[in-house]
């Protein structure tokens, strides 16, 4: 699967936000491919179903354009309309079995877990990768306690397949979390509200290239 071996090496995984981001989406999203990124998710929580699909055509060709990885939040109907290369679940989302019958076995399904017992049961499914959140504290997950170390640990002890980190990971903290060789780290505002995203995209994925 081309698609997920790209998942597995991308570093950096984008996660679009419109009211935490200091540009239009598609800009954001032109500027992070163009600076080195290779992985990213449109996750727009105030948009329309027709808004998310005339953005997620346009995403579809930027994807396309530069090799990358484009996955659609919650929306399978959504991703099959734009062709994507996959959808991230959450907990309260469509299930696992459901969104692999409508996609097929070739794209890619990615879960959001918090605990042991969520991580497992995607395993189980057979989702193609986890995410696993949040790390540290984030106010795009305000309700949910930070897992830190030994809850990382912990769910990483229970599965085997890729998994991704996400929640309050900072250009100053990704070191940290490289020992467990997450396939990407999973950003919003470190990004989005970057003054330079070019030049911050660089810097991440280089954390990865000298680690």
């Amino acid at each position: 699967m081309h698609k997920m071996e790209i998942f597995k090496k991308a570093s950096i995984y984008l996660v679009t936000s419109t009211e935490l981001s200091a540009v239009p989406t598609l800009e954001l999203i032109e500027i992070f491919l163009k600076s080195g990124g290779r992985l990213f998710q449109l996750r727009e929580k105030t948009f329309s179903k027709e808004q998310l699909i005339e953005i997620g055509l346009r995403a579809k060709e930027l994807a396309d354009t530069y090799d990358a990885v484009f996955i659609v939040n919650d929306h399978v109907d959504v991703a099959l309309a734009v062709g994507a290369d996959g959808v991230h679940l959450g907990q309260e989302d469509m299930s696992v079995h459901e969104a692999r019958q409508l996609l097929g076995p070739n794209r890619i399904i990615g879960v959001s877990t918090h605990n042991v017992e969520e991580a497992v049961l995607a395993q189980e499914q057979g989702v193609d990768y986890i995410n696993i959140g949040p790390i540290f504290p984030t106010q795009t997950k305000e309700h949910l306690l930070a897992l830190g170390t030994t809850g990382v640990e912990n769910i990483l002890s229970s599965v085997k397949i890729p998994f991704t980190f996400m929640g309050g990971i900072k250009e100053d903290n990704i070191k940290s979390l490289l020992r467990y060789k997450p396939a990407a780290l999973a950003m919003v505002t470190e990004i989005t509200k970057a003054v330079d995203i070019e030049a911050k995209v660089q810097r991440l994925l280089l954390n990865f290239k000298t680690c």
